[in-house]
């Protein structure tokens, strides 16, 4: 796949090619609860955050409901931050696009609506449409239990649960796009903006502690196993 920026480097990994995870005795449960998350970006998908900084976040991802057999998580998107995901169990589909502005390849690539994103959680006013676009997909790539991904900023993807009880892990890096500045969606057929009602609610205690055992037990089965880089 073509570096759209070649300029930014990729996220760092050691010599052997894997990611850190986050200790388990590193947690911070006040942390934890002012950064999780319930119904995050869509119902049944939980936000546990596990270490946040400037330079650094590391959350895991967990998923119930609908979401876990939906044809896709969210939508297509970008981000503010060049991230790394790892498998803890399960398995996911990374699908890429680029978006295509050429008339003359247009036929190949499918029509979406795109809107400008700020996040509510940072005081953004979430979705507004900005102009239909198409995209052409060029990439579907999938990652089994202790597989690593990368994915810089300005790449647009979405991902797909492909096995239950799926748990993602991910190392967010430094941000590259300013807060204050939207990032990019895309819907297919409709200029209505995603609904983000019921969404983004606050993760209690009792549940943040139930998503730390279970990230405790995903880590402890895979040490001794680190997980192996795709590129």
């Amino acid at each position: 796949m073509t570096n759209p920026n070649p300029s930014t480097p990729p996220p760092s990994v050691d010599d052997s090619g894997s990611v850190d995870f986050c200790l388990p005795h590193l947690i911070d449960l006040d942390e934890t609860l002012e950064n999780s998350f319930r119904d995050f970006h869509v119902k049944g998908f939980d936000y546990l955050c596990l270490l946040r900084s400037p330079e650094l976040t590391v959350k895991a991802y967990f998923f119930d409901g609908d979401v876990a057999s939906a044809p896709e998580v969210v939508n297509p998107h970008d981000h503010r931050y060049p991230f790394t995901t790892t498998v803890l169990s399960g398995e996911v589909a990374n699908r890429q696009y680029v978006p295509i502005t050429s008339e003359r390849y247009k036929h190949e690539a499918e029509p979406y609506e795109r809107f400008d994103y700020l996040t509510p959680l940072n005081g953004g006013s979430g979705f507004t449409w900005a102009e239909t676009q198409h995209l052409f997909e060029i990439s579907n790539r999938s990652y089994r239990r202790g597989a690593v991904y990368h994915q810089r900023a300005e790449e647009v993807h979405t991902i797909q649960l492909l096995a239950p009880q799926t748990v993602l892990v991910l190392h967010q890096f430094a941000d590259v796009v300013p807060v204050d500045v939207p990032t990019r969606t895309w819907r297919r057929d409709t200029r209505e903006a995603p609904s983000l009602s019921g969404l983004y609610r606050q993760m209690d205690a009792d549940h943040a502690i139930m998503r730390i055992k279970q990230y405790r037990q995903l880590v402890a089965a895979l040490e001794g196993n680190q997980p192996t880089l795709e590129l």
